[in-house]
């Protein structure tokens, strides 16, 4: 029995699917592996299975299938790759359960027909990373796109700000050597064999997002994921033509996400973590994801300013004036009544109120809000168009639904410990083509905190987890303000979820 199984599904990976008929998609991966594998030291076998692919890829196959790995190799003489030959399915995930039936080895490692690997002897080093740790199910390498960005260095699945790609768009430089992860995409990953079956392997019924709910199951069984920096890959899928198959399209799309909803009773793309947590909590799913659960905002906490205090800093500090004067020119930017959900103590409310605006301002941070008004009642201004409020919970604000045309979140949606909740509240506030207005600190560091009480985003998520909330319409991609802060706007749309591409 080899001590590791390469895996290959193939369903029209030839050069007749490549958008400009130049890339041979699975003939350059197999030559890219006996280039990075001719002398890999691990007991190794390669099988590649056929999903009755009507292009040039089959017989690209059958050829490789009939060389022999090279003399100098570990493997020399020996077959390069046993292929089998299925009656079509159209089903990813019956092609991969098939492949586990048919193959031994104690390792499997899963690749798509549209990669190519940098690192020699990769086998060996996913192998030696699952030695190293006995409890992981799932290890994967760093993901880059064919001119060498970053991709992905793993996934995060129940994050406060949705599901997304790890490291998308770091330097390689920035990102530590390893990480521990919640899922590792199957364009590329290593598996521990016994982990996958004794979870069922891959459920049939998913069509698209096999590896995700594989991964929920697992986590949910205590196995761990890592991403390692030893191990390069490129992805090339997007030089590939469009395959014909139901899994990509909107039907195929929506009926994924409610089975994923029904199974895990949260959304796969932007879920929301009361549901997870009032569902999971005190399992390794909840505790794999490091969810805290609902907890108040603590300003000391997210190294905002004391109750009150923006009001007494405010002549003085002129680093506070910048940031009340971006947060006033968010809040009139856009046409009222506006709903400001996470106001602190009111300044920038207020003064945006006095300016014109009408505003109607919450906070669920008791101090602030009662500091506010206090301070507010000694200026002697009365404004007929402002009132600021106590709320329990900035996600169930108990104002009417539609009754906004902007909904403004100053600083508050990368402090509040459910940003999908918080972001669906805002939508139902909003009239007809109303107007939302996400101002939020841009995180500097490559990779996120989980567990923290501030959880900042980098701009490509911030747009993913609004896009993929449905119902909101970005108007563009987020823009600088000059104080490190990120402003989205969007409007309130008839747009679903389902209607992106997951990891869109």
């Amino acid at each position: 029995m080899p001590r590791a199984t390469v895996i290959i599904p193939n369903f029209n990976n030839g050069r007749a699917s490549s958008r400009d008929g130049t890339r041979d998609f699975l003939g350059d991966l197999l030559a890219n592996l006996e280039a990075t594998l001719a002398d890999d030291p691990t007991d190794l076998e390669i099988v590649v299975a056929d999903d009755g692919s009507t292009d040039d890829s089959l017989e690209t196959a059958r050829a490789w299938s009939r060389r022999a790995w090279p003399a100098g190799s570990p493997r020399a003489g020996r077959p390069f790759l046993r292929l089998v030959e299925l009656p079509h399915s159209g089903v990813l995930s019956k092609v991969l359960n098939e492949l586990h039936r048919r193959t031994e080895g104690e390792f499997v490692c899963r690749l798509d027909g549209d990669i190519l690997i940098d690192t020699p002897r990769w086998v060996a080093e996913c192998v030696a990373l699952l030695d190293r740790h006995p409890d992981a199910a799932v290890v994967t390498g760093l993901q880059k796109l064919p001119d060498g960005r970053v991709h992905a260095f793993g996934d995060a699945i129940l994050s406060p700000l949705g599901y997304h790609h790890l490291g998308q768009g770091a330097r390689e430089e920035d990102l530590p050597e390893e990480i521990e992860i919640e899922h590792a995409m199957g364009c590329f990953h290593a598996s521990r064999r016994a982990a996958i079956a004794a979870v069922g392997g891959y459920d049939e019924r998913v069509l698209r997002g096999q590896t995700e709910e594989l991964a929920m199951r697992l986590n949910l069984a205590g196995y761990g994921a890592h991403a390692t920096r030893r191990v390069v890959f490129r992805h090339f899928h997007a030089e590939r033509h469009w395959r014909p198959n139901t899994a990509d399209t909107g039907e195929g799309l929506r009926r994924s996400l409610a089975q994923f909803q029904g199974k895990w009773g949260c959304d796969r793309l932007a879920p929301d973590l009361a549901e997870v947590w009032n569902r999971w909590k005190g399992t390794p799913l909840v505790e794999r994801a490091r969810i805290a659960g609902p907890r108040p905002w603590v300003p000391e906490e997210t190294e905002d300013l004391p109750a009150g205090e923006e009001w007494s800093r405010f002549t003085s500090d002129p680093s506070l004036q910048r940031n009340i004067a971006a947060e006033m020119d968010a809040i009139s930017r856009v046409p009222g009544p506006v709903a400001v959900l996470g106001a602190r103590s009111g300044l920038a409310s207020f003064l945006a109120a006095r300016g014109g605006a009408h505003v109607h301002a919450c906070e669920e941070e008791r101090r602030s809000v009662d500091a506010g008004n206090a301070i507010r009642e000694t200026t002697n201004v009365e404004l007929q168009h402002f009132r600021f409020s106590f709320v329990q919970d900035l996600s169930s604000t108990g104002f009417a639904t539609g009754a906004f045309r902007a909904v403004a979140l100053l600083d508050s949606i990368e402090r509040y410990w459910n940003p999908v909740s918080l972001l669906r509240e805002s939508r139902r506030l909003l009239a007809h083509q109303g107007i939302l207005v996400v101002r939020t600190r841009a995180r500097a560091a490559a990779l996120e905190s989980r567990g923290k009480a501030l959880h900042p985003f980098a701009a490509h998520e911030l747009l993913q987890i609004v896009r993929h909330v449905g119902g909101l319409e970005p108007l563009g991609p987020p823009s600088t303000d000059g104080t490190g802060r990120w402003v989205l706007v969007a409007r309130a749309a008839d747009s679903a979820a389902h209607s992106l591409h997951f990891g869109a």
